[in-house]
């Protein structure tokens, strides 16, 4: 019987037809036909590579006889059992070498070229002459051969070819032509784009923070951002530590929209959602910088537009990938203050600078207490206050888990991730509650496509973020500040007990009730904010191709309805403040003085200061789309209908409380021609309810062509060093109806009740009516009309590529105020009018240099490069301002100010100089008398730096891959962005602490540099010696000079990555697919020779530190 059914097994017939697929997936197959089992060592059969069958009604034994020994395995019967062994030596086949050449179309040798066994590891590499030679173990097999820009090539060998020479021709990879482009409402050809349009892999945005948009700068040809700080728990978009623009900023008037439009599949979303998005998630990353690309947008796309679209299901088995990184985070650089007895040295100093016979603030004696440190730190206080309220660093983590599916009815991907980022706040053993930062954000994301019918769609796409934010009731920026402000040897943050205040509580410390709103400590201490905030999108889109009917036609309806909700809770008390009255050094007993023990209260209480705030907006969206193509002729032509409206919970006035809604149709027909010369026309016809009927709708046109020259047979010489070379060129304009922020409906007027005082004695105050706006109908759309002109090119076959673009941009109908209105036509208030205008010229530059050396090693290069330049054209200014004030034809950042000239030298000069504000003498700021009436004063003032939005942003980055090892960097730089230091919010003394750097490098009679860091020392505000300084007399308009000017110009490298994948024996024994264990640093160092503090940050040098993070991850799939 045995016999017999072994038999039987061998001559059950079975039919297959397979290709480059797994051995043990060819074996499950016949298992199932045949129905033996079979047993198998998996690991082994993952070694033998992919497979190709053939058979049609065979017997199992001849098929088995066919494919395993060539794969060095035996086989035998047991009854219905089927097992499969390693041959043992003396059955193994010999080696098989496979040699030859491979060749381009022009028949010129390729070296550098992968040639490997399908499915295995063994391979080997073409040499300069484009030869190549193989040893198999195997008789038979497929061979791949790939290169950079060509399309892979396949070959199967035996072993009758080991006696030939192969030569072996690949084609470029025209498929890279064919790559589809995400475009407004639609795709296209890349080589049929004629738009200004830069697409981003996801991996490039990938870093260890929780914000996306920390990525773009440097990495994104054509945005131009910078970092404002590093605080986590950004729920509010003020609070985000990004800022980021498309080809910079071409709006001046405050309160106006200059940010992109951004569009998450499909739908509008704000920046805050933005940052959440995960790379894993993502698909596409496109960004739209011209008119051309933006038109179909109409009065949203003048300010370019970012298109976001997210991973789908695909049909397959399940596919599963798991990340975790566990990052440690700390300032990339801290303010540097000066310890305490330098600066009780250095007060000292101060006083007498300013008159020599001052009596010392601090005695010798206060000084060698503090420096011997042989009392309590609270007896006599020397606080470094940035190590008394944050610890060294942070831990966070981030965990994300997505899936990857589907059959053919429905596919799906489906994704959760969860950030935890915490601060660096310490909190007091005593108190009742934590204040240091702790953010968990949330993310589900679920996208389904369900296939209804042959030519029916639907697709579901649900996105939720929800972040939890717990931290100090008080501003964590201003404590941060504080560590500057606060004095360093006045008290202590916190006094132990004495015999009469020796309850359990905190004691903090303060010298008088002034300082109870100065120690940093009591400050983070007062209570707690526990905030949230959620964001939900669910959009259903229904896709029917009606090809059946109309060749080439598909019709789309999408709604989608987008949620957005915050509510924050403050949770305070009343510190108990205490001065220190006496101390005992003998016998260490002390007494403290009560400042607040009438007001003071340690018990929990809600806050009024609580916040509510909800968003609604619906989005509805029908578009049809038809393609056709007859010879040489492409065309197609896409029409879309969209409409907007969305709500506020929080209105302010009834006026706010009207839905804001958006109306919109668009159109863009397209014309190809031997995929050669492409034209391209479009427009936007949208309405919005912010302006007056007349207003309402505003028609936004573009055009575009593109000329492939390399197609033309004439270039067909240069196809071997340019495949590629592409130019287009662009014309169109685009709109803003985010004019202002407020009022909302500008042409509406707007009239304010008030109260006047009564002229009558004993009366009531009497009623008035204050206008604060004027009716004006003729309010309308900024305007953007755009020109681009670009080039693309892939050269050496396809090793390098490049993109360069160069725009001009005219923003028309600015709102502005008139400011030159004759006083007899009665308008109290200036108004507002569609007045100005801005000039912006720039060039965006991408490339990338990609090369495999071998089947081990190759690496990419990319870099950037942005310059952007806007100027004002017209606007009106008031008719008394000098002519060299006037800002027509200056940078629309650009500040005014004061020149100085160094410092007074010595009396003699002073008394020489042009009379300027202040008690100032030697050492003090001397300034320019432009307008030379021999009196410094507000008409001196003229434009100085570079403006506040860098000119100059670029980047670039690498990948090389070894054997498994990756490391990846990537570099970002700024340029030409000009930045003021706050003198007053540094004055040492005045604000409380110093900074070391001005310890180090200020005027002294025996440092009479021009140029110290500091001018003479005072123990006063510097605006008290030089008025021109003084930052906080905003009515002047003037409160900036170049002494304190600073050009932010730096190379930071923003990340190195360290990778290794586990090669296929290890993975193959976990049942894996992937297995990766990185290590990851993001913002490690910066080159600038500004040393404050983080260049990065400008102006803003006292907000919460940009942190540099490092990681340890592990990603693994299966």
């Amino acid at each position: 019987m045995s016999v017999s059914a072994s038999v039987l097994s061998q001559n059950a017939r079975v039919t297959v037809d397979m290709r480059n697929v797994a051995l043990t997936t060819v074996l499950e197959e016949l298992g199932k036909q045949s129905k033996c089992d079979f047993f198998y060592n998996y690991a082994l059969m993952q070694t033998k590579g992919m497979v190709s069958v053939k058979a049609e009604k065979r017997e199992l034994g001849k098929v088995l006889e066919e494919l395993l020994p060539g794969l060095g395995l035996a086989f035998t019967f047991d009854r219905n059992v089927v097992v499969i062994r390693e041959k043992v030596d003396d059955e193994k086949p010999k080696s098989v070498r496979v040699k030859g050449y491979v060749f381009d179309k022009q028949k010129q040798s390729m070296p550098g070229v992968t040639v490997k066994v399908s499915g295995l590891t063994i391979g080997t590499s073409t040499n300069a002459q484009g030869w190549f030679a193989l040893d198999l173990p195997m008789t038979s097999g497929t061979l791949e051969f790939t290169f950079i820009g060509f399309k892979k090539k396949t070959l199967d060998f035996t072993e009758k070819m080991a006696k030939d020479t192969l030569r072996v021709t690949m084609e470029e990879d025209v498929q890279e032509l064919d790559e589809t482009v995400v475009v407004a409402f639609g795709q296209q050809k890349k080589e049929s784009v004629v738009s200004a349009i830069t697409t981003v892999r996801p991996m490039d945005l990938k870093s260890s923070s929780s914000d996306l948009t920390t990525s773009f700068a440097g990495k994104i040809a054509g945005i131009v951002g910078w970092q404002t700080g590093g605080l986590p728990g950004a729920l509010t978009e003020e609070e985000m530590n990004t800022k980021f623009y498309i080809r910079g900023i071409t709006s001046f008037q405050t309160g106006a929209n200059i940010d992109p439009l951004i569009l998450i599949d499909g739908v509008e979303s704000s920046k805050l959602d933005l940052a959440r998005i995960v790379p894993e998630d993502i698909e596409s990353f496109s960004v739209m910088k011209d008119a051309s690309a933006t038109a179909m947008y109409g009065a949203r796309g003048a300010n370019g537009v970012i298109l976001v679209t997210t991973k789908k299901g695909e049909e397959g088995s399940v596919y599963t990938s798991v990340r975790y990184e566990a990052v440690a985070s700390m300032p990339t650089k801290e303010l540097d203050v000066v310890d305490p007895v330098t600066y009780m040295r250095m007060y000292n100093e101060a006083l007498m600078a300013r008159d020599p016979l001052a009596a010392p603030r601090y005695s010798a004696l206060d000084i060698s207490r503090r420096q011997n440190k042989s009392f309590p730190s609270w007896a006599y206080p020397a606080n470094d206050w940035n190590d008394i309220l944050f610890e060294d660093y942070s831990i966070n983590h981030r965990f994300g888990v997505n899936i990857r599916g589907g059959s053919k009815v429905m596919q799906y991907y489906a994704s959760v991730n969860y950030n935890r980022d915490m601060g660096m706040l310490k909190t007091d053993r005593l108190n009742d509650f934590d204040v240091n930062i702790k953010n968990g954000t949330l993310s589900f994301r679920v996208n389904l496509n369900v296939n209804l019918h042959r030519n029916i769609k639907l697709l579901y796409n649900s996105q939720t973020n929800w972040d939890k934010y717990h931290g100090p009731s008080a501003s964590v920026q201003q404590a941060y500040k504080l560590v500057m402000k606060a004095d360093p040897v006045s008290y202590a943050p916190t006094y132990p007990a004495d015999l009469e205040y020796n309850w359990n509580h905190i004691r903090f410390g303060a010298y008088r009730e002034s300082d109870m709103q100065i120690n940093p400590y009591a400050m983070i201490h007062a209570g707690y904010l526990e905030r949230n905030r959620y964001s939900v999108t669910n959009q259903l889109e229904y896709i029917h191709n009606l090809s059946s009917l109309v060749k080439g036609l598909e019709l789309r309806g999408r709604v989608a309805l987008s949620q957005t909700g915050y509510y924050a809770l403050n949770f305070t008390t009343k510190p108990f403040f205490y001065r220190l009255q006496s101390f005992d050094e003998s016998t260490g007993g002390h007494k403290l003085f009560a400042l607040n023990a009438a007001s003071g209260d340690r018990t929990i209480d809600l806050s009024d200061e609580k916040a509510e705030a909800m968003q609604t907006r619906l989005t509805y969206e029908l578009r049809a789309y038809h393609t056709a193509a007859w010879g040489d002729h492409q065309t197609s032509l896409t029409a879309v209908l969209n409409a907007m409206e969305s709500t506020s919970s929080e209105p302010q006035k009834f006026l706010e409380a009207v839905e804001h809604r958006n109306l919109g149709f668009s159109m863009r027909g397209t014309y190809g021609f031997k995929d050669r010369y492409f034209v391209e026309a479009s427009f936007g016809y949208n309405g919005s309810e912010r302006f007056a009927k007349k207003h309402k709708m505003g028609f936004f046109p573009a055009a575009g062509v593109a000329y492939v020259i390399s197609s033309e047979p004439f270039m067909a010489g240069a196809a071997n060093w340019l495949p590629y070379l592409k130019f287009r060129a662009s014309y169109g304009k685009v709109g803003n109806d985010g004019i202002i922020n407020t009022p909302r409906f500008v042409h509406l007027p707007e009239v304010l009740a008030t109260s006047v005082r009564s002229l009558q004695p004993g009366q009531q105050d009497a009623k008035a009516w204050t206008v604060r706006n004027y009716a004006d109908e003729n309010i309308k759309w900024e305007i953007a009309e755009q020109v681009n002109f670009g080039l693309e090119a892939k050269m050496f076959k396809g090793i390098m590529e490049f993109t360069l673009d160069a725009y001009q941009e005219i923003r028309h109908n600015i709102l502005s105020y008139r400011l030159v209105i004759p006083s007899h036509v009665g308008i109290e208030q200036n108004q507002l009018d569609n007045i100005g205008k801005v000039r912006s010229r720039g060039i965006d530059f991408s490339g990338k240099i990609q090369h495999a050396f071998s089947p081990d090693l190759w690496i990419i290069l990319n870099g950037t490069f942005t310059y952007n330049k806007a100027v004002y054209m017209s606007l009106e200014e008031a008719a008394d301002k000098p002519e060299w004030q006037r800002k027509k034809g200056h940078e629309i950042s650009q500040q005014v100010g004061f020149i100085d000239q160094g410092l007074f030298r010595d009396e003699a000069e002073v008394a020489n100089a042009p009379k300027q504000s202040g008690s100032y003498g030697p050492g003090d700021i001397r300034y320019r008398d432009v307008n030379g009436d021999g009196t410094i004063g507000q008409e001196d003032a003229v434009h100085i730096g570079f403006p506040e939005t860098p000119r100059i942003t670029y980047g670039f980055n690498g990948f090389v891959n070894y054997k498994g090892w990756e490391f990846n960097f990537a570099f970002q730089g700024s340029g030409s962005r000009g930045f003021f230091i706050n003198p007053m919010s540094i004055s040492p003394f005045y604000s409380g602490n110093m900074l070391q750097a001005i310890a180090d490098d200020h005027w002294t009679p025996e440092n009479m540099k021009m140029h110290p860091l500091w001018p003479r020392l005072s123990a006063n505000a510097i605006a008290l010696h030089n008025g021109e300084e003084d930052y906080y007399q905003y009515q002047t308009g003037v409160i900036k000079s170049t002494y304190f000017m600073r050009e932010c110009h730096f190379l930071r490298c923003t990340a190195l990555e360290l990778a290794y994948n586990l090669p296929d024996r290890w993975k193959n024994k976990v049942r894996m697919q992937n297995v990766k264990v990185f290590f990851r640093a993001n913002n490690p160092f910066i080159l600038s020779n500004f040393k404050l503090w983080d260049v990065e940050l400008g102006e803003n040098g006292f907000n919460y530190p940009i942190q540099k993070t490092f990681a340890l991850g592990l990603n693994f799939s299966f």
